[in-house]
């Protein structure tokens, strides 16, 4: 993927690749900073949700890690090293910890899921009827003690 075309996004995408928080490479990037860090936090987060940002963070990301040699393998390698140590000196914590980071790592532990659903409100009466006479509707709907 060639550089985003917007300089805010990539150095924005930079940021985040080199391991800034999401709302300080926001800022790093040119947004704002008069804003409400609330709103700032909210705003870096919906940028990194963007599709071609995320694949550019994502493509960073991965030449950083192939530029220092590290790859999954690697690290599950390192990760296994660590519950060894924490076996032996008797700290279980620590044995969770890298069980938990090698899961991840994995893929087979997810930390959040998105999930998006449309809630809709059922109507009061049927809806089939498409128009309705003014009077219609006031029988339908209005207050009893108007109605008079």
């Amino acid at each position: 993927m060639p550089v985003l075309a917007n300089a805010r996004y990539e150095r924005f995408a930079q940021g985040v690749a080199k391991g800034l928080s999401q709302h300080e490479a926001y800022k790093k990037a040119g947004y704002s900073p008069d804003r409400p860090p609330k709103a700032m936090r909210s705003e870096a987060s919906k940028l990194a949700r963007r599709p071609q940002i995320a694949a550019r963070i994502a493509e960073l990301q991965e030449k950083h890690a192939a530029k220092l040699g590290i790859t999954v393998d690697h690290l599950i390698r390192e990760l296994n090293d660590m519950l060894m140590l924490a076996k032996r000196v008797k700290h279980p914590a620590a044995g969770v910890g890298a069980i938990l980071a090698k899961g991840k790592l994995l893929g087979l532990i997810v930390d959040r899921a998105e999930i998006e659903g449309t809630i809709r409100k059922p109507s009061r009466r049927p809806t089939v009827d498409k128009t309705q006479s003014l009077e219609d509707w006031k029988e339908k709907f209005a207050p009893k003690d108007q109605l008079q």
